[in-house]
C-alpha cells in the first residue's frame, strides 16, 4: 500500500511541478526535492529489515539531497539544461525506478526460528565435582584448585547475545554509512565538475577611462580583450558611433597569453559601440558601450 501510495504522489508531484497552477509547483518541486527519492530509495534499500523512526527520519531527506546532487551532475555531464523538465525527470524517475525494485523484489524466505536449548529443570542445581575428605586432603597438599564445572550453556548464550548486539549495531549504523558515502561520493564528483570548469577561459572586453578630447574633438580610448581562443581566431572588431557612420573594422591578433589590447581614437560626443565578433560568426560575441565625453 505504501508503495502505491508513492508512485500516486510522485506522479502527481511531477504533474504539479510541470503544469501546476499557483503554489502547486512549489509543493510538488518540494516532495520530489526532499521527501519521495528517499523513501523510495529506503525501501527499495534496506526492505529486508525494520527501521526505526529515527532513521527513516534521517534517510527520507539525506537520500533525496543525495539524489539531486547525483542527478544533477549527471544531467550537465549529458549536455542536458538544467530546466525544470530535466529535474522533474530525475526525481520522479528515479522515485519510480526504486519503487520498481522494491515491488519487484522476491519475497524474503521465512527463517526457521532457533533450535531451543535444552534447560536444566527449575531448583536443578548445576553438576559439581564431589571428592571424599582423604581425596580432598589430598589434593590440598597437591596444590591443586578444586571447583565446580559450570553448563556450557551459559558460555554460549553470553556469546550469543554479544554477537546478536553487534549485528544490531551494525545493521543502526549501514543506513547512516550509506548516506555518508552518497554525499562524499556526490561532494567529489561535483568539486570535480566546479575544478574543470574554474579552468574554463571566459573571453571579456573591457575599456579604461576616456582621454581628454584634443582640437579635433576625438578622445583616447584603450581597448583589450582578454581569453581569447586561438581556435576561435581571427577575430574582429567593428567600432560604430551613433550618426549612422560605417562601422570601422580591424582585426584582431590573438597574442599568447590570449589578450588583446589596442588605443583607439574615437569621437569624444559620441556614444560608441564595440563589437567584437568570432571567426564565421554574424552576431556580435562581446559588446561595449562606450559614453560620450560631456
Amino acid at each position: 500500500m505504501l508503495t502505491r501510495v508513492l508512485a500516486v504522489l510522485t506522479v502527481a508531484a511531477g504533474a504539479a511541478v510541470l503544469a501546476g497552477p499557483g503554489p502547486l509547483p512549489v509543493a510538488g518541486g518540494l516532495l520530489l526535492g526532499f521527501v519521495l527519492p528517499g523513501m523510495a530509495l529506503t525501501g527499495a534499500l534496506f526492505s529486508g529489515r525494520a527501521l526505526s523512526s529515527v532513521e527513516r527520519t534521517l534517510l527520507a531527506p539525506a537520500l533525496s539531497l543525495g539524489v539531486l546532487v547525483v542527478a544533477g551532475l549527471a544531467i550537465h555531464l549529458t549536455g542536458a539544461d538544467l530546466d525544470r523538465l530535466s529535474w522533474t525527470l530525475a526525481t520522479a524517475g528515479v522515485t519510480l525506478a526504486a519503487l520498481l525494485v522494491t515491488v519487484l523484489r522476491p519475497g524474503q524466505a521465512a527463517v526457521a526460528p532457533p533450535a531451543e536449548e535444552e534447560t536444566a529443570p527449575a531448583g536443578a542445581t548445576a553438576p559439581s565435582l564431589r571428592l571424599s575428605a582423604q581425596d580432598a586432603e589430598a589434593a590440598a597438599e597437591q596444590h591443586t584448585i578444586v571447583m565446580t564445572v559450570a553448563p556450557a550453556g551459559t558460555e554460549l548464550e553470553t556469546a550469543a547475545t554479544e554477537k546478536s548486539r553487534r549485528l544490531r549495531l551494525v545493521r543502526q549504523l549501514l543506513p547512516l554509512s550509506l548516506v555518508l558515502a552518497i554525499l562524499v561520493g556526490a561532494s567529489w564528483l561535483s568539486f570535480g565538475t566546479s575544478r574543470e570548469l574554474y579552468d574554463t577561459a571566459v573571453t571579456a572586453l573591457s575599456a579604461t577611462p576616456s582621454g581628454p578630447v584634443d582640437s579635433r574633438g576625438n578622445r583616447t580610448v584603450a581597448v583589450s580583450a582578454t581569453g581569447l581562443l586561438a581556435e576561435d581566431a581571427p577575430y574582429t572588431l567593428t567600432v560604430t558611433g551613433t550618426r549612422g557612420t560605417a562601422p570601422s573594422r580591424l582585426v584582431v591578433t590573438v597574442g599568447a597569453d590570449g589578450t588583446w589590447s589596442e588605443s583607439l581614437s574615437l569621437p569624444g560626443d559620441q556614444r560608441i559601440t564595440v563589437n567584437l565578433f568570432r571567426a564565421g560568426d554574424t552576431t556580435a560575441y562581446r559588446t561595449l558601450h562606450i559614453s560620450a565625453v560631456e
